[in-house]
């Protein structure tokens, strides 16, 4: 399918979906901020665990299908099939949601809590295949302004409910209500304009959408489970108190993604191009630059953060965090890695070895499930620490693989190179002794003559 977008769609596409990112990275901070100041630290607490599992079981919900149908250009699936699997994966995600709740955390009104939190994600998740039909056809503008509205509405209610009845679980209560609703408006009626809404569950394209999606599936749940294992571990040991206050020291490490994804993630395509064209030297000094913008962020959040941290975020939560100054710094170098791996991450894509980035995740996983003591022994210190060896591990591994994947295609190419001289050098001996030849056969006619 091919879009011809004028200036003006494509600056309305960029604006929206600028606009749809940063609600997205914010709306969890607002939110347990709302939670925070309303409701206490324990809600915030319970509400941090509740958010941090509704992204890993989002996953399921997900299954990257976005990824492959907004890059459909050839319409290899229709939209009736993309629309069926992902009712099959949010219909998976809500069962998952509930068993687990259930059986691993009993019937409780804590555990009907963290449910109703978990099921606003299922939204997030429903409304994204009418995202990416939205960006195949040029529109990214309303798939923008569909999520902007959507969770501006549902933290709308969240907080209004929050701060008349003071109770968590119908704060979770109304804002899946006004998710419900604002999913309807601002996703379904729009999309009538451009296709049918009946979905496909033929068993044949659904099995192969979702087979060719389940790498990228595997990838996203390994990732998710590896940023939030400190939070599982919380709460394996602890009470939703600290859960709160690891949620709290642990924003500013986002900042240094935020400053040095600004540098770095403008060079992604000069980077793929340059590889393309074998230049390595330009490669690597693409690299170091990502390097050079992360380490120069990291330095400035943690001057920053040293002096005016705690007492900011104490302020702003409304909760004592002086004594937590070294756990905060210790998250920042986690911050640090994570940065770090993920330049790293995007350079091993860019030369096509992806396969390898499951081995780090699964080596990373390992990490997690065997440091998670760590937590039960020093708390919060604990989970920090346990946050930057995951990291760590992301890190290295990527690393690793990237020195190890540029030193075996460099081998192979110059053995490519190597082959060409031979072969132009062994022509260009064959074109010799071909006019050696030539000139003697002149020769001998002349001499006959």
């Amino acid at each position: 399918m091919q879009i011809e977008q004028s200036a003006s769609q494509l600056k309305k596409n960029y604006l929206w979906n600028t606009v749809a990112s940063f609600t997205n990275a914010l709306s969890s901070a607002c939110l347990l901020l709302a939670c925070a100041r309303i409701l206490g630290t324990v809600p915030a607490g319970i509400f941090s665990l509740a958010f941090a599992l509704s992204q890993q079981f989002q996953v399921i919900g997900h299954f990257e299908i976005r990824s492959f149908q907004a890059t459909d250009a050839e319409e290899r699936f229709s939209f009736a099939t993309y629309l069926g699997a992902r009712y099959l994966s949010c219909g998976c995600m809500v069962l998952a949601i509930v068993a687990y709740t259930l059986v691993m955390r009993g019937f409780s009104a804590e555990t009907l809590t963290i449910m109703f939190i978990m099921l606003l994600r299922v939204f997030d998740a429903f409304e994204d295949v009418f995202h990416g039909m939205f960006q195949q056809r040029g529109r990214l503008d309303i798939a923008g302004k569909a999520f902007f509205f959507r969770v501006l509405s549902m933290m709308l209610a969240f907080c209004v409910v929050a701060a008349l009845t003071l109770d968590l679980t119908s704060s979770a209560i109304a804002a899946l209500a006004a998710s419900a609703l604002s999913c309807f408006v601002c996703n379904i009626i729009p999309a009538r304009r451009f296709v049918s809404l009946k979905p496909s569950f033929s068993l044949i394209d659904i099995r192969q959408l979702l087979w060719a999606c389940f790498p990228l599936f595997c990838g996203s749940f390994m990732l998710i489970y590896i940023t939030n294992a400190p939070k599982y571990a919380i709460d394996a040991y602890l009470n939703p108190e600290f859960q709160a206050l690891y949620s709290y020291i642990f924003m500013p490490s986002l900042v240094i993604n935020l400053l040095s994804g600004f540098v770095f993630k403008p060079l992604l395509s000069e980077m793929a191009a340059t590889y393309k064209n074998h230049q390595i030297t330009r490669f690597m000094s693409i690299i170091t630059k990502g390097f050079v913008a992360v380490g120069i962020a990291t330095a400035f959040t943690m001057v920053i953060a040293w002096f005016l941290g705690t007492p900011v975020l104490g302020i702003l939560y409304d909760t004592e965090l002086d004594s937590y100054t070294f756990e905060l710094m210790v998250l920042l170098a986690g911050g640090l890695f994570n940065a770090l791996g993920i330049i790293l991450y995007y350079g091993i894509v860019t030369m096509r070895h992806q396969k390898v980035i499951y081995v780090v995740y699964g080596a990373a996983c390992t990490f997690c499930y065997a440091a998670s003591h760590l937590v039960q022994q020093y708390k919060l210190l604990g989970a920090a620490v346990l946050y930057d060896g995951a990291m760590f591990v992301c890190a290295l591994g990527f690393l690793c693989a990237l020195v190890y994947f540029l030193h075996k295609d460099n081998r192979a190419y110059e053995k490519i190179a190597d082959a060409d001289i031979n072969h132009a050098a062994e022509k260009g001996a064959n074109d010799e002794d071909f006019v050696s030849n030539a000139n003697d056969n002149l020769l001998n006619e002349d001499a006959d003559a």
